[in-house]
């Protein structure tokens, strides 16, 4: 599911998913191994999980009996698409998202 993947910025820079930097390897012959994405993809992906997010938050509000403390965490990673995933606790993440709702005093 999840994709080696090469985002490129409006201003030009990079962000590399999946994997740190492989020993003795330059990372022009690393490119060869990676899908391709612009920010305007990335971007709409990182908007699904605002809205994934957005859900959860009014989830929480609509509780009628509240715990004082909820929390969630969850794996998130990216498809070859730039689609986003949530993946299951036992799967590799390119990164975790926690949140967590207190009571409003």
């Amino acid at each position: 599911m999840s994709a080696r993947m090469i985002v490129e910025l409006s201003d030009g820079n990079i962000v590399l998913f999946g994997g740190g930097p492989v020993e003795g390897a330059p990372d022009v012959s690393m490119a060869d191994d990676f899908t391709r994405a612009n920010g305007e993809a990335f971007k709409s992906a990182l908007g699904s999980l605002a809205e994934f997010v957005k859900i959860f938050e009014e989830s929480v509000a609509a509780m009628p009996k509240r715990p004082e403390k909820v929390e969630v965490e969850f794996g998130v990673t990216l498809g070859r698409e730039c689609d986003l995933w949530i993946v299951p606790g036992d799967a590799a993440p390119e990164f975790k998202v926690k949140l967590s709702w207190g009571k409003l005093s």
